[in-house]
């Protein structure tokens, strides 16, 4: 099989153009040797061409209403034998770009050494450190019953603090000293361990309210017991356990 190349011709005394005006064929179609192709027309008349070998249309170029050179290529056929033009050659495979060599990934800089944390702050504010004293007899801890005072308040010497309540009695804790309460140590219901922590006043650091002994009696039932002595706890005996 071979390829013709049907070439629009000079239709008109040296006429350099022509309009193609209508085809008579579309791709595909097998015509015959003389067989009306296409319309075209000059400016002095319209003419009919018709295609010069036998074979099967596989391009027409062109569409109508469209100004055509003389002697570019009209129609394209598929003829038996050697033909007038070579074969088509298949459109070149666009080779792919080779892919860009990979960059050498810079390591994520190292973060900085953490710096060593400063060490906590003392508590500012916080100067004299009133401890829970024994209240009675050697006990080893007390509840604490109920605050009486916030941080913040300005508190009286001798001016209730707490109240705390051993097995024996509930006993009222009083301020060994007149300052602001800095800071509350325990919770209601909280079991307190005598000599720890129980009110810090504020003022300078570094002093604190020694827990000294006191003497508690123990209250017969009915009567109010007397809790006295250097744990500065006031004389008062608010309920006596059951089967003291």
């Amino acid at each position: 099989m071979g390829r013709y190349v049907f070439k629009l011709p000079d239709v008109g005394e040296g006429t350099a153009e022509a309009e193609l005006v209508a085809w008579h064929v579309k791709v595909g179609d097998v015509v015959e040797e003389d067989q009306v192709i296409a319309d075209v027309m000059t400016d002095k008349a319209t003419v009919e061409l018709t295609s010069p070998v036998a074979g099967k249309v596989t391009a027409a170029h062109g569409e109508p209403g469209q100004q055509l050179a003389v002697g570019s290529p009209l129609v394209e056929f598929e003829v038996a034998g050697a033909g007038n033009a070579e074969a088509a050659a298949p459109a070149p495979v666009a080779k792919p770009a080779d892919a860009p060599a990979p960059q050498p990934t810079s390591e994520p800089a190292a973060p900085p050494p953490a710096k060593d944390e400063a060490p906590a702050a003392p508590t500012a504010g916080v100067g004299r450190v009133f401890k829970l004293p024994d209240v009675g007899e050697g006990t080893a801890e007390a509840e604490l019953v109920s605050w009486h005072v916030k941080v913040g308040d300005a508190v009286e010497e001798d001016q209730i603090l707490a109240e705390v309540m051993t097995d024996k009695a509930t006993v009222e804790i009083t301020s060994p000293v007149a300052g602001t309460i800095a800071v509350l140590h325990g919770e209601p219901g909280q079991a307190l361990a005598v000599g720890g922590p129980l009110v810090s006043f504020a003022g300078e650091a570094g002093s604190s309210e020694p827990a000294a002994p006191g003497r508690c009696s123990r209250p017969e039932r009915g009567e109010i017991g007397a809790c006295a002595g250097e744990s500065r706890l006031k004389a008062v005996f608010v309920t006596a356990r059951q089967g003291a």
